[in-house]
């Protein structure tokens, strides 16, 4: 329960909101039960007197009609008494009548209207929780560092973000209030049913029990099935999602009729699904039914009976019956839940998981802002594990060996030092997994070193803004993300205070302004999901741009020009010469044709520093850069 605790903690600000919604649900409530009794009253007041009243006065009618002149002061006595029954009759039953009417009139009315109300505070509160808890829980997820979203798979955190919210969301606005408003109803109901007739009610009431366990014996196989659609649903999206995504590839090796015949054996087998589960309702809704039908047939056999008796009025009657409507349905649903509860509840407990976890880099409370800075980068005797992140879910860090202890991590970094004066061009070069990639990591602060301290211009990364920090620390790697708007504002991502100037200044430093140009819509292009309509050279220059829009004093390129050919390889190393100038500049690098130029080339293997110098130095001496100098060369080698 301490999950929903913190759940009133969000609606807390709108507690005001809530009790209004709380005061209207029971308003409504009540003013729904309370029909019955205007339909008792109207039968029992109004149209059996009235019925009854000109029955009378038939018979009035005959007595005077038989009367001689003589019997004139009994006739004058039945005279008198068919002018009350006529005045019974044409006036006040008919009256009655109609101020029952208008009053059922102006309940209704009442009650559609605080129903409105209710309705628009209800969907405000919870509209307005989703929004609170989503925000809070985005700007969370953007404080959590690379730890976290590496070891959480991104559908466990998008499921948290939707599902789980709005399963909440559904808690709050429409399962609590329904079950407050049949709870009250259950509880009013029965008091009126005791209240008219408690042989009949006692009768209802025992009924209740035999509704209820068929409901819950039909849900069992329900929910199952619900389970299997819910499976072969995500089965169904999961096909699509992959294979529309490598549409290409379906068509290059003619797999179309394949896939066709896959996707349709799941989507046959979601209707036979869909089909059990309709099955399923309807026979819940036929047993259901005629145990509805059985207790609405005691009640008129046995009201009947008691009706002829006296011992109960029409009215009372019709009101009974109307009444048994709001006994079973809401008896189920009061009953049902906490199964909805418990559904709630583990949501609340997986979306508050992830506002517990800690972000492992916070600032300081007096963290420096970093304004102006020169780019004297030093990694001092650094090491760094990766480890079993605290992080990782407790789904994920299960084992089926309870007793299994995990090995020691190996460090990913091991006691590195490296000293780089401001404007020095520093290349990182070695094989796969040796720590390249990593180092820079721990310069732009996604990671914290286990060990040792990285400073810029004498400056304790630990004790630096992060955001002053990475305003002046730019990567650009690999494969950048870019997103489906325009030029401008794929390059403003970098800075959103840019001028129009400077983006164009930071597309000319990255040698892609003239191929803007060129475009109809210029600047202002869409360039689609994923820039897919930009080649893998423009992708990269327009990461360079958007890197060089901050104008940053220390520059990341990870592995720029791996995937591109010769001559976009050359393009971009054009454009990276000319803004590698006066900034301190690390270069990881596969190839090592890019890398020749660099002032220094550190080598790294298995995360330690084991060669630094320039080309000219380290391709004459034996060790890892000679070896892999001679293996990406030989064929230019052997020539020589």
């Amino acid at each position: 329960m301490r999950s929903f605790r913190r759940v009133l903690e969000f609606l807390h600000p709108y507690r005001g909101r809530v009790a209004l919604a709380v005061f209207l649900t029971l308003l409504v409530t009540a003013f729904q039960i309370a029909p019955p009794r205007l339909f008792q009253a109207a039968i029992d007041t109004a149209i059996t007197p009235a019925v009854k009243a000109q029955a009378k006065i038939r018979d009035i009618d005959a007595q005077i009609a038989k009367l001689s002149g003589g019997e004139a002061a009994q006739a004058t006595a039945l005279t008198k008494e068919r002018a009350a029954l006529d005045r019974i009759s044409q006036t006040e039953a008919p009256n009655r009548l109609m101020w029952l009417a208008l009053s059922l009139f102006g309940l209704v009315a009442f009650r559609n209207l605080m129903s409105y109300l209710l309705s628009y505070h209800l969907n405000w509160i919870g509209n307005r929780f989703v929004f609170d808890l989503r925000f809070a829980l985005w700007k969370h997820l953007q404080k959590l560092s690379l730890t976290f979203h590496n070891q959480t798979q991104t559908g466990k955190i998008m499921a948290r973000a939707t599902g789980d919210i709005e399963l909440i969301q559904g808690l709050i606005q429409g399962q609590l209030v329904t079950f407050i408003s049949d709870l009250v109803t259950l509880v009013g109901v029965t008091l009126m049913l005791f209240t008219l007739q408690w042989k009949l009610a006692l009768i209802i009431v025992l009924l209740i029990p035999f509704y209820v366990v068929s409901y819950l014996l039909f849900l069992k196989h329900i929910r199952e099935v619900s389970q299997l659609q819910r499976k072969y649903w995500d089965e169904m999206l999961g096909k699509l999602a992959e294979k529309i995504a490598g549409i290409g590839v379906v068509k290059a090796f003619v797999r179309e009729d394949h896939e066709t015949q896959s996707f349709m054996s799941t989507v046959k087998q979601k209707f036979g699904v869909d089909m059990r589960q309709v099955h399923l309702n309807r026979r819940l809704g036929l047993v259901s039914g005629v145990i509805s039908a059985l207790g609405t047939g005691v009640v008129y056999a046995y009201g009947g009976t008691l009706v002829q008796g006296n011992t109960m009025t029409t009215g009372e009657l019709v009101a009974f019956t109307f009444y048994i409507g709001f006994v079973f349905n809401p008896a189920v649903r009061v009953v049902d839940f906490n199964n909805a509860l418990q559904w709630a509840v583990s949501a609340m407990e997986r979306v508050f998981q992830t506002l517990d976890t800690r972000p492992e880099i916070e600032d300081k409370p007096d963290a420096l802002n970093l304004r102006e800075v020169r780019g004297d980068v030093v990694f001092d005797n650094v090491s760094f594990s990766y480890g079993e992140s605290k992080h990782a879910p407790d789904d994920d860090r299960r084992s089926s060996d309870p007793d299994r202890v995990p090995p020691p991590a190996r460090d990913a970094i091991h006691e590195v030092t490296l000293r780089v004066k401001s404007g020095e061009v520093v290349a990182l070069v070695g094989h796969s997994g040796a720590g390249k990639s990593t180092l820079m990591n721990l310069l732009m602060r996604f990671y914290e070193p286990t060990h040792g301290r990285i400073t810029v211009d004498g400056h304790d990364l630990r004790d630096v803004r992060l955001e002053s920090l990475r305003r002046r620390v730019a990567m650009v790697a690999q494969e950048n993300v870019l997103f489906s708007v325009s030029l401008a504002e794929n390059v403003r991502y970098g800075n959103r205070e840019a001028t129009d100037d400077e983006v164009v200044s930071a597309c000319i430093a990255a040698d892609l302004h003239d191929f803007i140009v060129s475009l109809p819509e210029g600047y202002e292009t869409m360039i689609g999901e994923h820039g897919i309509k930009l080649s893998g050279g423009q992708k990269q220059r327009l990461a360079l741009a958007r890197a060089l829009v901050t104008d940053p004093a220390v520059l990341i390129l990870d592995d720029v020009t791996s995937a591109l050919d010769g001559e976009t390889e050359h393009r971009v190393q054009e454009a990276l010469r000319k803004v590698m100038k006066g900034r301190t500049t690390f270069i990881i690098a596969h190839r090592l044709s890019s890398v020749v130029e660099a002032d220094r080339i550190v080598v790294l293997e298995e995360g330690q520093i084991v060669d630094v110098g320039p080309h000219s130095e380290l391709v004459d001496k034996p060790g890892v850069y000679q070896e892999l100098y001679q293996e990406q060369f030989k064929s230019v080698l052997a020539l020589t």
